[in-house]
Parts: C-alpha cells; sequence; structure tokens
C-alpha cells in the first residue's frame, strides 16, 4: 500500500500551492432553551468534519451563526457566515435537522470571504482542482463487492472478492486508497487454472462528471501493487500434479463506472475495472511470460 499513497503525495504536494492556516471559527446557536443544546451538539460536530475551520471560543477570524426558530407552526433554520447573505431552509419535521444543517453549514463555510481570500485564479487546472481537494475536500469510505474475471487456460478464472476504499474529493475530483482481495476456494481440474488468491492495493484520482446530480457517470485511474496465485495441474490427467504459480508486482487500474441515489454523503456504484500488470511472469507450463488484461464486475455503496 505504501507505493500509492507516496506517489499520491508526491502528486498532491508537488502541484499545489501552500495550504494556508485553518480558519479560526466561532459559533453563536439561536434557538428555543429545548432545542439550544441538541442544535450546537449537531453544528460542533459537523464542524469537525470540515478541515478548513477550526471551532474556538477566542481569536474568531470568522463568525458562524446558526438560527432555529418556529414561525406561524412552520420551523426554519437560518445559517450565516460572517456578514454574507444567509441559508435559511423552512423544515417539514424537526427530524430533517441533521440533513439540512450540514448542507447548510457546508454552504456558508465554502463561501466564507476569510477562506476564500486566497486568489487561486492564477492557479492551472490542476493546481485548482487540488487546492479544491485539500482544502474543502470531504472524506469517504466506500465498500464494494466484485466478481473477478481472469484468464485460465483458454477460459475465464472466476474469482470473487471485495475491496474497502478510503477518498477525499471536493467538487468533481477525488483522491482515493483502495484495498481489495479475491478468489476461488475451488480445486483446479483438467486443464483448468484457478485463480486461488488475487489481492493488492492502489491509489490514483477519479474524475465525477456531475457535481450535485443525483447520478453521476466517473472515470479513474490508478496505480498500485498486487499479488497472484494461481493454481492448476502440470499434468491434465494426474490430479496430484498440482502446482502453484505466485506473482508480486505494479499494476495499472483503469475504472468505468456510474454512482446513483447520491444524497449527501451516501451512494451506489456500479464500475468495471480492469487491471493491467505492468511486470513479467516467469515461463513455465501454466502461464505465458505476461499476463493479460483481468476485470472486476461489482457494485459498492460509498459513505
Amino acid at each position: 500500500m505504501r507505493l500509492p499513497v507516496c506517489l499520491l503525495s508526491l502528486l498532491l504536494l508537488g502541484l499545489s500551492p501552500p495550504v494556508r492556516a485553518v480558519v479560526d471559527l466561532c459559533l453563536e446557536i439561536r434557538a428555543p432553551a429545548e432545542h439550544r443544546q441538541g442544535l450546537r451538539r449537531l453544528a460542533e460536530d459537523e464542524l469537525a468534519h470540515h478541515p478548513t475551520h477550526r471551532l474556538v471560543t477566542s481569536g474568531c477570524q470568522s463568525y458562524l451563526l446558526l438560527q432555529l426558530f418556529r414561525l406561524e407552526g412552520v420551523w426554519y433554520l437560518t445559517a450565516r457566515i460572517n456578514r454574507e447573505v444567509p441559508v435559511r431552509h423552512h423544515l417539514d419535521d424537526l427530524r430533517q435537522l441533521d440533513r439540512l444543517l450540514r448542507s447548510s453549514v457546508g454552504q456558508v463555510l465554502g463561501h466564507d470571504p476569510v477562506f476564500l481570500a486566497d486568489d487561486i485564479t492564477h492557479y492551472s487546472a490542476v493546481q485548482r482542482a487540488a487546492h479544491s481537494v485539500l482544502k474543502r475536500g470531504h472524506n469517504y469510505w466506500r465498500l464494494e463487492l466484485f466478481q473477478g474475471l481472469g484468464r485460465g487456460s483458454g477460459s475465464l478464472a472466476l474469482a470473487p472478492g471485495g475491496a474497502v476504499s478510503l477518498t477525499r474529493g471536493a467538487d468533481h475530483w477525488q483522491v482515493f486508497v483502495r484495498v481489495f482481495a479475491a478468489g476461488w476456494p475451488g480445486r483446479p481440474s483438467g486443464r483448468e487454472m484457478v485463480l486461488a488468491i488475487h489481492t493488492g492495493a492502489e491509489g490514483g484520482l477519479t474524475y465525477e462528471f456531475s457535481e450535485q446530480g443525483w447520478a453521476t457517470f466517473y472515470l479513474s485511474a490508478g496505480l498500485g501493487l498486487e499479488y497472484r496465485r494461481y493454481s492448476g495441474l502440470l499434468d491434465a490427467a494426474d490430479e496430484n500434479s498440482l502446482d502453484y504459480r505466485n506473482d508480486f508486482g505494479p499494476a495499472l487500474t483503469l475504472r468505468a463506472g456510474v454512482r446513483l441515489l447520491r444524497f449527501y454523503s451516501f451512494d451506489c456504484d456500479l464500475f468495471v475495472l480492469g487491471r493491467i500488470p505492468l511486470y513479467p511472469a516467469d515461463k513455465d507450463t501454466l502461464l505465458d511470460t505476461f499476463y493479460p488484461l483481468d476485470l472486476q464486475v461489482g457494485v459498492g455503496v460509498g459513505f
């Protein structure tokens, strides 16, 4: 896992401008007494997810006002940063408070004039993307189940498995680190080969074509390390001639998919991932000199 993490770190640090200090933020809550503490706890929990701002009680650089009030039987939530135009939502039910507060806080913090004081108009497109991910990005976990499809002596070698990844993204761009494991427990027969173990880790970049739509198509590219263990019979007629092949090396990954039902930090993911090994395999009776492209077809969720 160290290789992709190091590559991503060097890429972002080399292309992005220096990251400015975090903005010190003071929070003011205005709400009926019975809701005041609950609103403050929700606000503090949400602010903990915004690395651009740090909650303080003195030495404030910016001021965030959150106001919850009821007018003619309808609840309203207002969020305002400094003297900027406030964001206001009406609530059909107080159970909506958590979701609307997260949306409001993220919106007003992104328009904080103190935070935006750093002029980025002279940055390149790559620098602006890195600036956006580093300063305004959110961290997300992703869980996946997939069916691996590899070559197996002229037929498909199946390898079901799963993966977990950590992503950080803002706007259209995301960086990710992904760990996966797959394999087929069955014993080979005849001239069949079995992909007994396939595991690895990779890091890379993802581009989502829609920033806020409920569904979006996306493309990813990554680089990482993988381990493969194939098993097969040296003599198709002799079940005792079982042999193994173990290989370890770098691999390039290309991925395309669709993310659906995108609500705040949740989505469902349908994807196809192609993996291209970048290392040779020694010639023997099991495999040729190089591995071909193999695929992972799967589903996942992000949260």
